[in-house]
């Protein structure tokens, strides 16, 4: 085990070093599977994603990936790499439908609740940022003047959107949901 540390000028200076605390070095059959080893190539990801599109699983994916190359040893990147990388793009785009779903919704909700308020924000390629919705909040907000708590701790797992619910506490001391945005 060696422990480093750079100076202020950038220089490189051994601060520890314990020789009983060392280990073999990977094998060679193994080195694809050290994280440092492991990376997925510009190609690989537009398959993945291509596959993952009309609704492939990824397990199928991996394995045709890994034959096509001669082996898992020579792919670059493991099984799990591959289901994460599938879910960070899942996470990262809204589906269309899914947001004119939202929007549909919130329109219906509108036409029978005139008190009902709701905000889309999209980005240049249409793509949802942000939304948002209140029902009564601002009346009841002028009507007691309370407290009102923004908190978004809360995060959705497929989206990967900050769900942040707007809410009081009235004078019997129990929580209201004013409003809930969620946001990018």
């Amino acid at each position: 085990m060696v422990r480093f540390f750079v100076s202020q000028d950038g220089i490189w200076m051994v601060s520890k070093s314990i020789e009983s605390h060392n280990h073999k070095l990977a094998k060679p059959d193994d080195q694809h599977l050290l994280r440092s080893s492991r990376s997925i190539s510009h190609e690989n990801a537009y398959v993945l994603k291509s596959i993952s599109k009309a609704d492939i699983r990824t397990i199928d994916a991996f394995t045709c990936l890994s034959e096509e190359v001669g082996g898992v040893g020579n792919l670059g990147f493991t099984k799990r790499d591959a289901y994460n990388y599938i879910q960070k793009e899942r996470r990262a785009k809204i589906d269309s439908g899914d947001i004119n779903s939202l929007i549909k919704l919130f329109k219906e909700h509108a036409i029978d609740d005139h008190m009902f308020a709701w905000d889309v924000q999209m980005d240049e390629e249409g793509c949802l940022l942000n939304f948002f919705w209140d029902n009564l909040a601002r009346i009841d907000y002028d009507c007691f003047g309370d407290v009102i708590i923004f908190y978004t701790s809360y995060r959705l797992n497929k989206y990967n959107l900050a769900c942040a619910p707007i809410v009081r506490v009235n004078n019997h001391w129990q929580n209201v949901l004013l409003g809930v945005a969620f946001l990018s």
